[in-house]
């Protein structure tokens, strides 16, 4: 970075103007950035920069650290110790909250298991009630079954003989009815 300045060491006028700016900045209480002392002094980028720079630099080194005063450090403990302890205390009352809470959750959640393993064992009994029952069933319907068979074999060995029955009567029918005829015939003659 080249800046304009003699061999001697001797600022420049617009080295002068730049750091006057920045004291002018500074005393106004203007942040003083290159920028501000380039627009304040009518200066290049360059030496604005350097002055800001400088002046930045010479504050920095001026301003001794300072402990904090033991009465400020008492104040700043105080509102510490209160601050955590009203945290604290927040933080214990939403975490019972939160354990109140998921108890009742585990409660119902055990309940509804007990609930559920009630009624799992109910289906299993109405299953076996069912199966029983389907069993039951087809025993009736194949003994139904069975049972139709041999009343449809004995209707059938019934009509069997009813029909032979059928035959022998209209053969002693029409025997009668031929002897009938000839008896008839012969108290005629």
């Amino acid at each position: 970075m080249v800046t304009e300045q003699n061999a001697s060491n001797t600022p420049t006028p617009a080295q002068s103007r730049a750091a006057e700016a920045a004291e002018a900045l500074a005393t106004e209480g203007q942040p003083v950035t290159a920028r501000t002392v380039r627009v304040r002094a009518e200066v290049a980028t360059n030496v604005a920069a350097e002055a800001a720079r400088k002046w930045n630099e010479s504050t920095a080194s001026a301003v001794p650290e300072t402990p904090i005063p033991d009465n400020v450090m008492a104040r700043y403990a105080a509102a510490w110790r209160e601050s955590q302890a009203e945290a604290s205390a927040k933080f214990a009352a939403e975490r019972d909250a939160f354990m109140a809470k998921l108890q009742a959750s585990n409660d119902e959640i055990r309940e509804l298991t007990g609930d559920l393993t009630e009624a799992e064992a109910k289906i299993e009994e109405l299953s076996a009630a069912v199966a029983d029952a389907k069993a039951a069933l087809a025993d009736a319907e194949r003994a139904a079954a069975v049972r139709a068979d041999e009343q449809a074999a004995l209707l059938s060995t019934e009509r069997t003989r009813a029909d032979r029955a059928d035959v022998l009567l209209e053969a002693v029918s029409a025997e009668r009815d031929r002897l009938l005829e000839t008896v008839r015939s012969m108290t005629r003659d």
